[in-house]
């Protein structure tokens, strides 16, 4: 089977003579190699509007002779932040081709151009499953990369919370939500539409099984996403519940040095009263030494052993 990566009138011409099943990928095509590549594989001009427009939803559009799949797969971006980010796909499925109109790089398509078909197997039978397991499998690198880092990020915020890592948390969540909400529409649109692709002209009814298969992944895809958006929802209370223990923290110990503070106070401010006794009797330097150092490093020590021993019980 031939995979075609331009618009090439005379191939196409020939193959579409042939019958001979094949598939073109075309990325960002020019608008006159659009409308050669409508009017040599019969698309619909609505159907071709959709394209040249791009910036759809997912769905899938039944025409007479092939149906549109506007399909989304994501790939990794390298950025912490935003580690993923969607990708749309236009996937013409007829009975005699497969043609697949995209605007970004997508290594996942580029490798199956040279591992399409297993020996043994025919061209229609397998073709549009391979190209939507494809695209639908390259979410889980993605999701591989969102999982880094929210164990990176809740490693972090158990370590010491900080401002940036709610901004952080935030910028995935919608990063994930924004998948998410992608994901579950091509699934729901998917299982509704798999049986108008099946209903084509030329292809095999034994595909079932296949596309079938993809919607099982899109399911598993969808679940990943809706417990990636769980665990940061959990992360964002591990940041407030941290952050509270952090200033709880802070405010033991401004009260234990408060109360020492207290301690030290009323003791200098009983020795500061001026009491006949103590003008006359503390004059020298062991009076000093027992009533006036002792008066403060006695009650301090009680009071922080105290504070230690309670340590489990009040802190």
């Amino acid at each position: 089977m031939e995979v075609l990566t331009e618009v090439d009138q005379a191939r196409i011409a020939d193959l579409r003579e042939r019958d001979e099943f094949f598939w073109i990928d075309l990325v960002s095509p020019s608008d006159a190699d659009l409308g050669t590549a409508g009017r040599l594989l019969h698309l619909h001009p609505v159907a071709l509007e959709d394209t040249r427009e791009f910036r759809q939803r997912p769905k899938l559009d039944v025409y007479d002779e092939h149906v549109l799949l506007v399909f989304f797969t994501a790939r990794e971006t390298g950025d912490p932040g935003w580690p993923g980010t969607p990708l749309e796909v236009h996937v013409y499925v007829s009975g005699g081709f497969v043609a697949t109109v995209r605007r970004d790089r997508c290594s996942a398509l580029d490798a199956l151009h040279d591992t399409l078909v297993p020996e043994g197997k025919g061209p229609e039978e397998f073709v549009v499953y391979r190209v939507l397991d494809t695209l639908t499998d390259a979410f889980y690198p993605v999701i591989d990369a969102f999982e880094e880092q929210v164990d990176q990020l809740e490693a972090e915020v158990l370590d010491r919370p900080r401002r940036v890592h709610l901004g952080r948390i935030y910028r995935l969540k919608q990063d994930v939500h924004n998948l998410q909400r992608i994901v579950v529409a091509q699934r729901e649109g998917f299982h509704r539409g798999s049986d108008s692709i099946l209903a084509l002209s030329g292809l095999s009814q034994g595909s079932r099984p296949y596309l079938r298969d993809v919607g099982d992944h899109l399911v598993q895809v969808a679940g990943e996403m809706q417990r990636q958006t769980d665990d940061l929802l959990a992360l964002t209370g591990t940041y407030f519940n941290a952050n509270s223990d952090r200033l709880n923290a802070v405010a033991t110990r401004v009260t234990i040095f408060g109360t020492l503070f207290i301690l030290w106070t009323l003791v200098t401010g009983f020795f500061g009263q001026n009491f006949g006794w103590l003008v006359k009797h503390i004059n020298t330097r062991h009076a000093f030494l027992v009533y006036g150092v002792g008066g403060l490093v006695v009650p301090t020590v009680i009071l922080l052993t105290l504070f230690w021993v309670k340590r489990d019980d009040w802190f």
